[in-house]
């Protein structure tokens, strides 16, 4: 793969809604990723390692929830 050295930007086919609806523009740069709506200037960033260990435990969460759900219906039963 090839490393993320030089800052790279693109538009995504996401939509916010921030003073009308606008779509989201990602830049790369290194390890961070920022976020904006097109044609605004605040910029949102967020590290790739904290984005990442996040999402692992929003997945490990939505697993738990779904295997109390399951203890708790078989219970019933």
């Amino acid at each position: 793969m090839t490393p993320s050295t030089k800052p790279v930007t693109r538009l995504t086919s996401a939509y916010v809604r921030d003073q009308g609806l606008r779509a989201v523009v990602v830049t790369i740069t290194g390890s961070l990723i920022e976020l904006r709506a097109k044609g605004r200037r605040q910029v949102e960033v967020v590290d790739v390692v904290s984005l990442y260990y996040q999402t692992v435990k929003n997945r490990v969460n939505a697993e738990r929830r779904i295997k109390k759900a399951d203890k708790a219906k078989r219970r019933v039963k």
